[in-house]
């Protein structure tokens, strides 16, 4: 029985939730649009230039692999390392302070254990 009183309250609570979000966005955007307007262009400049291949082209695509509690870098298409850091946004600084003018890129699958740190 309370088990059942536990999952009806985490269903209402979500469910207040949802629409407090909402509630919450919808009156950000009446108080001030013009923020919005601008931060949703921003998204749709970077998602047109992404689909345009435009980043991906203007930059290193990384291999990232995970030995032990470490991730390693390395240029996808020659091997050669980059950098090695405990997590992702390490990784990045490591990457920029050896290479600093260079732009990376890459994706980690969803097999890499990579993932997990990232």
């Amino acid at each position: 029985m309370d088990f059942l009183i536990y999952v009806v309250v985490a269903v209402v609570a979500f469910w207040i939730g949802w629409h407090a979000r909402g509630i919450i966005f919808l009156a950000n955007i009446s108080e001030n649009p013009e923020r919005v307007i601008d931060m949703l262009n921003k998204i749709k400049k970077i998602n047109e230039e992404e689909d345009d291949g435009i980043v991906s082209a203007e930059g290193t695509e990384l291999f990232i692999e995970q030995v032990g509690n470490g991730l390693y870098a390395y240029i996808k298409d020659t091997k050669q390392f980059v950098a090695q850091a405990p997590d992702l946004s390490s990784l990045l600084i490591e990457a920029h302070k050896r290479f600093p003018t260079q732009k990376f890129f890459g994706k980690i699958s969803n097999e890499n254990s990579a993932k997990e740190l990232a």
